[in-house]
């Protein structure tokens, strides 16, 4: 993991359960190119290898995007609880599409994850960068406005920041150099920076920290400032588009990299979502035996054929289910007997053997 220094808040939080052999080889079929099948009964742990799924994808594939789908609201809403819980997942890359959302805001409190509220909590948070900005920029006595774009305070990164670091790391971090705790310390560029924003000094003076510590706490502050500038520059599109849906459409086509929505919503919605270009890698179905055939098939189609890079995309297709539970509801009686409507995709593949 990468070091973070002092801030850890950063830190990606690990796993907290403790999974079977079973579930093991789920997760890493699910990591592996293809379709998969997670079978299990309720009670089996299902939902939570789902959860672990989706974030392995997410770490291990960082240009990748992931579609989360389930047949109900209620059960999107669990399983999309339940991964802004687990933590290991930046909330800037998390989105809940339908009609369904307003119950999950209305749960996670400060947290909003349907379009309009992520749009105003990436709106909030480039207020929040912009203002450590500035304290950075003050406490390196560098005059400017460098907190009031996102596009100012890339000058300072690349003018300021990024300079003082790279002369640090010359003069102090190379082979030949044998600095001292103390001299380390007191060359640190950014100390005033953290003093005030962790409201304590960063060096403490009665913690006599070895050479090895004071390199690491200050290659783990630095590890924090460029991802501080990295998310300036993610926000700058919402600093430049005009319109609320301008925004919105920008974070799900460009932003958003768990994306979850139900099957209904996907169907209603394919046209406008082809029109914007929406791409995504990886699929995760959950009550899949719940779904009929072409409810799971609608969310493949997502994708514009149009272009040869689309037409390959769709690398992982992750069903999870019971097809011993209900069936998809089907009221036509006529259709539902001879028409075996009531089977799901998921059902026959478990029939077919199916990986």
């Amino acid at each position: 993991a990468p070091l973070r220094g002092p801030m850890a808040l950063q830190a990606v939080r690990g796993n907290a359960l403790e999974f079977t052999p079973a579930q093991v080889r789920a997760l890493l079929s699910a990591g592996l190119p293809g379709l998969t099948l997670i079978v299990g009964p309720p009670g089996t742990g299902k939902t939570d290898v789902a959860v672990q799924a989706v974030a392995n994808l997410y770490h291990a594939h960082p240009t990748q995007t992931t579609l989360l789908l389930t047949h109900s609201n209620q059960a999107l809403n669990q399983l999309f609880a339940k991964i802004v819980a687990a933590g290991n997942i930046h909330p800037r890359h998390l989105l809940r599409l339908g009609h369904g959302e307003e119950d999950l805001d209305a749960a996670a409190d400060s947290a909003r994850y349907s379009k309009a509220g992520r749009v105003e909590s990436f709106l909030e948070r480039r207020v929040e960068l912009l203002q450590r900005v500035q304290l950075l920029a003050e406490s390196l006595r560098v005059t400017g406005d460098f907190g009031y774009t996102c596009d100012s305070a890339q000058v300072l990164f690349v003018a300021h920041v990024r300079v003082r670091w790279d002369a640090y790391r010359r003069r102090h971090l190379t082979a030949d150099a044998k600095p001292t705790a103390a001299d380390l310390a007191a060359a640190f560029p950014f100390t005033a920076f953290f003093d005030s924003l962790l409201g304590r000094p960063l060096f403490a003076a009665d913690s006599q920290p070895t050479t090895e510590d004071v390199i690491e706490l200050a290659t783990g502050c630095f590890a924090y400032l460029d991802d501080m500038f990295v998310e300036l520059r993610e926000l700058q599109p919402f600093e430049l588009l005009p319109g609320a849906r301008d925004r919105a459409n920008y974070l799900l086509t460009n932003q958003a990299r768990i994306v979850a929505m139900t099957c209904t919503h996907a169907a209603m919605n394919r046209n406008d979502l082809l029109r914007l270009g929406f791409r995504y890698d990886n699929v995760v179905i959950e009550e899949a035996a719940q779904i009929l055939d072409v409810e799971t098939l609608i969310p493949l189609c997502l994708q514009s054929s149009g272009d040869a890079s689309s037409a390959s995309r769709l690398k992982r297709l992750i069903l999870i289910g019971d097809h011993n539970q209900l069936p998809p509801v089907v009221k036509h009686t006529a259709v539902r007997q001879y028409g075996l409507m009531d089977q799901s995709f998921f059902a026959r593949m478990v029939r077919l053997g199916v990986p």
